[in-house]
């Protein structure tokens, strides 16, 4: 068997879907670096050409081009060096790993394509994302889950974020996972990758994208794990290169940011980057909200203080930010006298809403709605009220989540220890939590014995979950911090009527 390989290079960039050029920048200056550090084999993410999530782009002959012209640049580039890169490639439902002739034919049949508006060929939504590998200037797409020769090394590599144990021995295990972060994956991967380094007996690497995309995070952290150790760990949330060595001791253990601090900087990191990329200057937001000043907090580490716009009814403030006074009792009033007040339910908050889109909108700036996941799961808002806003930055926390997470920025900012108040029904939140993200039953909840809450609680949340599955479906953007997999929108009533 040949020497195994001592420095792995690690590309973790912030790739944009369909943004080719600042994409291959990125892998190029990356892979120099690694170079320049002495890296043997160099590794970035599967989204690190194609950008994240590329969705319908994926599925257009036109992106299909520029991701082949992309790959073939980088692989000029990368021609005068022996050092592989794995990345990741798109193909088509019919491009096999290695590359067939099958492919010429697919581009010529008429049968099942769609046309969008510009007449312009689609592809069937099956085109997805594998791993590749560039040396010498050729590249090679590989099958995914499949053991393959790189730099005279066995590397299996693969895309699933779960163990992917080889059939027979390899020098290396290479995972790209095309999931995104929530708040309890960094600790499940740790136990999955240290486990699978002492029984396979070789090197894992797991490498992350970084940035936000349709309210999914992706968080860097990318690792090195070898004989159930972690050897070398990356920036969470910060776009990084790196260079990691397999043999070298470890001088002391490798601290890993606890929970509430990978949630704090989730939250920042998503808020900044869906306001950059949307394109806004910042945010306007409701500070009289009871989570508005948590949120007011998080905008202004994301975006400063001059990019943040408060609106208050009641005359709230924050320290530091621009706030807009707008007085709604005499317009409701004048509301109120005009119709039949039978009609007037909601209308409050709806005003309250139209007022600071408008104000977001005239000032150039992105609205947010400041609710939270329990009020969202029961339906606890006015329609076109509450929830108006472009992007519900805290919709997939609960009360204690946020509550935590005051008290962990009232460490440096002892002005937010009260900004929310402790939950006094914390099982509330577990009975939302396990109703909708655990799949468990209502009955199978009221069945623990002692440890079971009031039947009448755990009813009564259960109708108003499934009452408000309607609403729901016109919310905001939501950053999934808790759950990536689970969205509010979904109907939950077939499976919660029990």
């Amino acid at each position: 068997m040949s020497k195994r390989i001592n420095k792995i290079g690690i590309i973790q960039t912030k790739a944009l879907p369909g943004d080719f050029p600042r994409n291959l920048r990125q892998l190029v200056q990356g892979y120099r670096e690694c170079l320049d550090r002495g890296a043997e084999i160099v590794i970035s993410s599967i989204y690190a050409l194609s950008g994240l999530e590329p969705k319908d782009l994926i599925r257009r002959h036109t992106f299909m081009r520029q991701m082949e012209e992309a790959a073939e640049t980088l692989a000029a580039e990368l021609a005068v060096t022996d050092v592989p890169l794995i990345t990741g490639y798109c193909i088509n439902p019919f491009q096999q790993a290695g590359g067939t002739d099958e492919s010429d034919d697919f581009w010529e049949q008429d049968d099942g394509l769609l046309f969008d508006s510009d007449g312009e060929e689609e592809m069937p939504e099956s085109a997805i994302l594998v791993p590749c590998v560039i040396q010498h200037g050729i590249i090679r797409i590989l099958t995914d889950g499949s053991t393959a020769t790189i730099a005279n090394q066995r590397c299996h590599i693969t895309t699933s974020e779960e163990e992917s144990l080889p059939d027979g021995e390899v020098d290396l295990i290479v995972h790209l996972p095309k999931t995104p972060w929530h708040n309890l994956s960094t600790v499940t991967e740790q136990k999955i990758y240290s486990w699978e380094s002492h029984i396979a007996q070789a090197p894992v690497v797991c490498v992350h994208p970084v940035g936000t995309e349709g309210g999914n995070l992706y968080a860097g952290g990318s690792a090195l794990y070898k004989d159930n150790k972690l050897m070398g760990l990356l920036p969470y949330f910060e776009a990084k290169c790196c260079t990691l060595r397999t043999q070298s001791p470890r001088s002391g253990a490798i601290k890993i940011p606890d929970l509430i601090t990978q949630v704090e900087k989730a939250l920042i990191t998503g808020i900044r980057d869906t306001v950059h990329q949307s394109g806004y200057s910042g945010v306007c937001l409701a500070l009289d909200h009871p989570n508005g000043k948590l949120l007011a907090n998080l905008c202004v580490r994301a975006l400063g203080t001059d990019n943040v716009c408060g609106i208050s009814f009641i005359g709230s403030e924050y320290p530091g930010i621009k706030c807009t006074h707008a007085e709604i009792d005499t317009i409701f009033k004048i509301a109120k006298e005009k119709i039949n007040p039978d009609y007037a339910i909601g209308m409050e908050e709806r005003l309250k809403g139209c007022l600071l889109v408008s104000i977001a909108e005239e000032k150039g700036m992105m609205p947010l709605s400041a609710m939270d996941r329990p009020g969202l799961m029961q339906g606890d808002f006015t329609l076109y009220g509450e929830t108006c806003g472009y992007m519900a930055p805290l919709g997939n926390l609960y009360q204690v989540d946020l509550y935590l997470l005051c008290r962990h920025i009232a460490e440096t900012e002892p002005d937010m220890v009260h900004a929310i108040s402790e939950p006094t029904t914390p099982e509330q939140d577990r009975i939302i939590h396990e109703l909708t993200e655990r799949n468990i039953g209502a009955s199978d909840i009221l069945h623990r014995g002692k440890d079971a809450p009031e039947e009448n609680l755990v009813r009564s949340i259960q109708r108003k979950i499934i009452a408000s599955a309607m609403k729901r479906t016109q919310l905001p953007l939501i950053l999934q911090i808790s759950s990536p997999k689970e969205k509010l929108d979904i109907p939950l009533s077939n499976r919660l009527n029990d």
